[in-house]
């Protein structure tokens, strides 16, 4: 059991745990020099979320760093069909052209989404305690529950020793490491990182009369994580907290706050138990929001949300195949300055059947962005869930998915074609934040009924093939979401609020195609979504949904001389992005935007004076945003130009 709670550690979900034993490496390519348990845990974290016919694509930390990412922020750019959205420090992740607080963010199946705001903000994560990310587009009711209306991000955990330290523009400087030792039958491990950053940045305000060259001021940020955890043979226990404090700047036009600060805690515990045969959890979170305005005493405001949650899950008759099922519950609170008090308590249950093969793969959807991988195991693939919520004050809300994938063209072991589909209905609960909060200064009381996902559709085609040491993958899918009393936040003035609307309706087309050869690796993705908000008989185009987004990666690893550095290019493209409450038009609309970044890194073998017999050593030198691009993630807040990073990390390789 020692032996394989190595392969585990960090992974707090039973059903990630049962995804690392068929794990394939990456083909057509060199062997990369990160642990071979590491590699494997890449390889399968989609297993957590994916379905039949459900789009999921894998990011392994190792080719993150590759292509010059040295934070969890700086990871989920990379990933396909993901857009950033990011004001006041805090960094939002959107999919399918969903909000913030519509994507369910999960580390090792603990939901980091808090019950005050409904957003999980990574930026405190530490990207030496993480293994991979993975995207999967789509509501996920059954898997991940109330929330997961627009899509999932999946982020796990394993067990490694690496010391990072990062310079870049700006000053930024950051340090962050990961131990793990197998002792007295379990496997402890740990990760830390500081973060500091001044982000007191030069850009052009377009927002006067005329143009004015200014700085940022009381942009800083400093953060602090750590995580603990312990896997025993029947046991596992994480920890991870986490302290921020960070400048609340506001728009570039409006700079009466420019003094204010924030400062956001976290803490999260969660344990898992193996019971005859099932599998009990239990977690809580806490999250405590301070704000600070030294000019103005009087909105000075404090905030302190709690979850708690315990769930038992197993599968019925012990089989493999059998219907899986899960039951569970919780309570939410949030105590506000004010005299706000809000507890809401809520249950759920859920049942899953998959019919597939019995040869079959359990991730015959799931690809890793550096190794598509052939579905020739699995002809056909259908899984069916079921999930009813009670929540307090909003009453039973039940929700269903189902999705089925079936091989149409075999051409021996080298090429598969395969037809996937998927259908899902979802809900989300206005969160505390929702219904409080209109803005960090200001509490006020909004009644929001649940947002309710009536249809989230896929259907596309999916190719795969290998030729000699090359292996590509393309799929393309037409897509559809209508979402009634859409929870909406409607930017323009100070007092913007989010209030229900009638209708939301996307439409669009989703495609990605991957490339992997022996000395380079190429993907690219495509999104193209017409989404409108269909209100008092008015048709409004959804807040910072681009019509078209996409972005291509081009990674080149020599393997004849060590001494060649490799090379990674990402260029990532936004079209224009509505910002109000108002019919399209070029006046009221971000322009589109097109960014490159540049990262040269080399890899040393075997460092010396390493506490480890072996050590790897990547030294990365980027350049971000290389064209100098001046633009905007949300109105009004600008980001920087160009600016440099330089990162060394060390990682053991036994």
């Amino acid at each position: 059991m020692t032996g394989l709670a190595l392969l585990l550690v960090g992974s707090l979900a039973a059903s990630l745990s049962a995804s690392l034993s068929s794990a394939q490496p990456p083909v057509g390519r060199a062997a990369p020099a990160s642990l071979d348990t590491t590699r494997v845990k890449a390889a399968r974290a989609a297993d957590s979320v994916a379905g039949a016919g459900r789009t999921t694509v894998t990011l392994s930390t190792r080719d993150a760093r590759l292509a010059g990412a040295s934070s969890v922020n700086a990871l989920l750019a990379l990933l396909p069909y993901a857009t950033l959205r990011s004001a006041r420090g805090e960094t939002g992740l959107s999919l399918r052209g969903a909000r913030r607080e519509q994507v369910a963010i999960t580390l090792d199946g603990m939901p980091l989404n808090d019950p005050a705001t409904g957003i999980a903000d990574v930026s405190d994560l530490p990207l030496a305690g993480v293994q991979s990310a993975t995207v999967a587009l789509g509501a996920d009711p059954v898997g991940t529950g109330s929330g997961a209306t627009g899509g999932v991000l999946a982020l796990t955990t394993s067990a490694q020793r690496v010391l990072s330290v990062r310079a870049a523009a700006f000053g930024q400087q950051q340090l962050e490491g990961a131990w793990y030792v197998a002792t007295g039958g379990a496997v402890w491990h740990a990760s830390a990182s500081v973060r500091r950053a001044a982000n007191d940045f030069a850009f052009v305000n377009t927002a006067g009369e005329s143009a004015v060259r200014e700085v940022r001021v009381n942009n800083d940020e400093q953060r602090a994580a750590l995580s603990l955890g312990v896997i025993g043979q029947r046991a596992q226990l994480a920890v991870l907290a986490s302290s921020g404090e960070r400048g609340m700047v506001g728009a570039a036009n409006v700079r009466t706050y420019d003094a204010d600060r924030a400062r956001t805690d976290r803490l999260l515990i969660r344990g898992q138990w193996q019971v005859r045969g099932t599998t009990v959890i239990g977690g809580t979170r806490r999250l405590q929001l301070q704000y600070r305005d030294p000019t103005r005493p009087a909105l000075d405001t404090r905030a302190t949300a709690w979850a708690s949650d315990a769930e038992w899950r197993g599968v019925a008759h012990g089989a493999a195949r059998g219907v899986a099922w899960r039951l569970g519950g919780g309570v939410d609170q949030l105590v506000a300055a004010g005299g706000i008090l809000q507890r809401r308590r809520r249950a759920f249950g859920t049942v899953a059947r998959s019919w597939r093969p019995a040869a079959a793969s359990a991730s015959t959807s799931a690809s890793t962005a550096a190794s598509p991988s052939l579905d020739t195991d699995a002809p056909w693939w259908i899984d069916l869930g079921a999930r009813v919520d009670l929540i307090e004050s909003s009453g039973a809300l039940p929700t269903a998915s189902l999705g089925a994938e079936r091989r149409l063209a075999r051409v021996g072991d080298r090429t598969a074609v395969t037809l996937v589909a998927r259908v899902a209905n979802a809900v989300r609960v206005p969160t505390l934040y929702d219904l409080y909060f209109s803005s960090p200064q200001r509490l006020f009381v909004r009644a929001l009924a649940p947002e309710r996902v009536g249809v989230d559709a896929a259907t596309g085609l999916r190719l795969t093939t290998r030729v000699g040491g090359i292996a590509a993958q393309v799929e393309g899918a037409l897509v559809a979401r209508d979402t009634r009393d859409a929870i909406v936040w409607f930017p323009g003035n100070f007092g913007w609020s989010p209030a229900n609307v009638g209708i939301e309706r996307l439409r669009g087309v989703e495609s990605r195609a991957t490339l992997v050869g022996r000395v380079a690796t190429a993907s690219g993705w495509l999104t193209t979504y017409h989404a409108q908000l269909h209100t008092g008989g008015l048709h409004i185009p959804t807040p910072y949904v681009p019509r078209q987004s996409g972005g291509v990666q081009l990674q080149l690893h020599p393997l004849a001389q060590a001494w060649v550095p490799q090379v990674a290019l990402v260029w990532r493209a936004m079209g224009a992005r509505p910002y109000t409450a108002g019919p399209r038009s070029p006046d009221f609309e971000l322009p589109a935007v097109s960014l490159i970044d540049l990262t040269l890194a080399q890899r040393l073998r075997s460092v010396p004076h390493w506490p480890w017999p072996q050590a790897d050593a990547l030294l990365a030198l980027s350049m971000e945003n290389a064209t100098n691009v001046a633009w905007q993630s949300v109105r009004g807040f600008p980001s920087p130009g160009r600016s440099w990073a330089v990162a060394l990390t060390l990682q053991h390789s036994p």
